[in-house]
């Protein structure tokens, strides 16, 4: 595991990019926000409609002002619709050309993940306020797409990342970590909510059923989980915790949720190396 280092920044790009933080957590809802807003201007349209049929019958509007009346009050939606859309689309484009967004899943790249864990870090140190590491490890991710295209690979990393998504909180925080590991910071989180979170992946993730051409490939994943305590004198110290935790989880067999501190006396030489390895040569 490399030391932490600062994220680079890009240079300018046509259209400006807002903070990244935000739009790592909201372009998996742009899907929502479309249908919520849709839904908006079908109410908002439908009702000036109505009312216009009730109220502006004695006044002997036609149907056609009806459906004027309707479309103006359904046009300021669509409008908001198309220029949200369009703004994190063009966002989108840039975060991916200055290295933020990871292409292949969509969600944070590692460097900018460690600068906001870097920053809730300190706060945590700063103030007491309880957060946790999760290290979510695909496991035998290599073997998993054995025999299978490059394809296959990418579109288990998507729909495991898209799993872990739903189940976080807005303040919550996810980035592809390794080649199939992702990293999850779960904000004022205590013991038991950690553990939580991590059982809640888990089990959603072995619960996937991905298609893929003619075949339903399955997928299971091994959590670390390290909740920052005092002891944690840096971010490097909390990494190498959940990393150790990690490890107990595929040393157990994977498919489970180990949390730290773990002995570390009590893994296998070399603990690191059949995790990252693995994955490593199978990795994008």
């Amino acid at each position: 595991m490399s030391r932490l280092s600062e994220p680079t920044h890009a240079p300018a790009a046509p259209c400006a990019a807002p903070q990244q933080d935000w739009l790592a957590r909201l372009w998996p809802l742009t899907p929502r926000l479309a249908l919520v807003l849709v839904a908006a201007s079908a109410l908002v349209g439908g009702g000036v409609g109505w009312l216009t049929l009730r109220f502006g019958a004695s006044s002997g509007l036609a149907p056609l002002a009806v459906l004027l009346a309707a479309a103006a009050a359904s046009a300021l939606p669509a409008l908001l619709l198309l220029k949200a859309s369009r703004e994190l689309e063009c966002a989108r484009t840039v975060a991916l050309a200055a290295g933020t967004l990871d292409p292949v899943t969509g969600i944070s790249g590692r460097e900018p993940f460690l600068s906001l864990a870097e920053r809730e870090f300190a706060r945590s140190r700063r103030y007491g306020i309880g957060a946790a590491l999760l290290l979510v490890d695909v496991d035998r991710f290599r073997r998993l797409i054995d025999d299978r295209e490059r394809a296959a690979g990418e579109l288990v990393l998507r729909e495991v990342a898209a799993s872990i998504q739903v189940t976080l909180r807005g303040a919550d925080a996810l980035a592809r970590f390794g080649p199939a590991q992702i990293a999850v910071f779960v904000a004022h989180a205590d013991a038991l909510g950690a553990l939580d979170v991590a059982e809640r992946i888990r089990e959603r993730v072995e619960q996937l059923e991905i298609a893929c051409r003619d075949q339903r490939l399955r997928a299971t994943v091994s959590v670390g989980v390290v909740l920052m305590r005092p002891a944690h004198l840096s971010l490097q110290a909390v990494i190498e915790d959940a990393e150790a935790a990690l490890g107990a989880a595929r040393q157990a067999g994977g498919n489970c949720v180990r949390a730290a501190p773990v002995d570390r006396r009590r893994l296998p030489q070399g603990w690191r190396g059949p995790s990252v390895g693995d994955n490593q040569a199978a990795g994008s």
